[in-house]
């Protein structure tokens, strides 16, 4: 039998809590501790872009998307790393992988998913302090969905994604799918959807929305407080996957479930503001807008050449 030792003198009893006490658990929320998914060719430097500068608040995960690699634990550049692999032919695969990864251990216990899930591509280059204060942020700033800007000099979708100085954050309706955080409950959410989305278009712009409004953790936000740089250059959408559509196609069909979704759990929704800019205002363009849009692109280009 165990005998607690006695209090020392002047110390409160074990059943009381002194006034000057203070909870210092951090994160102070609920959920697991933070994943960040990079992902990998199987072949090259593991972790190549990624600089070590600071001890990750994280669990890592590699994704070998080449499916050359055993999965399981190791010791990678001397961080503990879980090691996924499958043969993926583009982003949305890995959205599926590791959405039934988390939700395996969950299965009929009590374990929480993880406060927030982080996919970052394998080009882009970043610090592991950097990760570290983009959780921070998002944590002090209570948001849902959040990523990175993006260098000037990186190759780009969306202008919107680059980076602006000054300022630490600014909220918009949604993040593209190179490098987002995702609240971890909301990334699980979605889980159902992902296994018939190859190319992980339509993920972003409707699906995550959509359930972040139904879900009721609809805050959203481009970091410019940390910028990173894309290394590669964005690949086009034209690829037909082996479920014979293309990139296009599977975001219109996304759209369209997005679409029943709303429907079937929140009709109201299509009365709201953010619903209009979703999926009216910039589906349907008017034709000054995309005048505009073709001007913009090519004084960017003209800046950049002359920069």
């Amino acid at each position: 039998m165990t005998v607690a030792a006695d209090p020392a003198p002047g110390s409160a009893p074990a059943s009381e809590t002194r006034r000057d006490e203070v909870n210092d658990t951090w994160p102070p929320h609920a959920g697991g501790r933070p994943v960040v998914l990079v992902s990998w060719d199987g072949a090259s430097v593991p972790l190549a872009l990624i600089h070590f500068d600071a001890t990750p608040e994280f669990d890592w995960i590699l994704f070998d998307y080449t499916g050359r690699q055993a999965g399981g634990e190791r010791q990678i550049r001397g961080q503990h790393v879980t090691v996924l692999s499958a043969r993926t032919e583009c982003k949305g695969e890995i959205f599926h992988h590791l959405a039934e990864h988390l939700a395996a251990p969950m299965a009929g216990s009590a374990s929480e998913p993880p406060e927030y899930v982080a996919l970052i591509d394998d080009d882009i280059l970043v610090s592991i302090g950097q990760i570290n204060f983009a959780l921070h942020l998002g944590r002090c700033e209570q948001l849902d969905v959040f990523s990175p800007t993006l260098s000037h000099d990186s190759p780009y979708s969306h202008h919107w994604m680059r980076h602006q100085p000054n300022r630490l954050y600014r909220e918009v309706d949604w993040v593209e799918v190179m490098t987002p955080f995702y609240r971890g409950s909301l990334f699980l959410a979605a889980r159902e959807y992902y296994r018939d989305n190859i190319s992980s278009w339509g993920l972003d712009r409707f699906l995550i929305p959509v359930l972040q409004q139904l879900n009721g953790c609809a805050r959203t936000a481009l970091l410019d407080a940390v910028m990173v740089s894309h290394r590669r250059p964005v690949t086009s959408g034209a690829k037909v996957y082996r479920n014979g559509r293309t990139a296009w196609q599977e975001r219109q069909l996304l759209r369209q479930a997005s679409l029943d979704l709303v429907d079937r759990e929140a009709p109201a929704l299509r009365d709201s503001a953010i619903f209009h800019r979703l999926f009216v205002a910039r589906e349907t363009p008017n034709k000054w807008i995309r005048w505009k849009r073709r001007i913009a692109r090519v004084l960017k280009r003209l800046l950049d050449e002359g920069s």
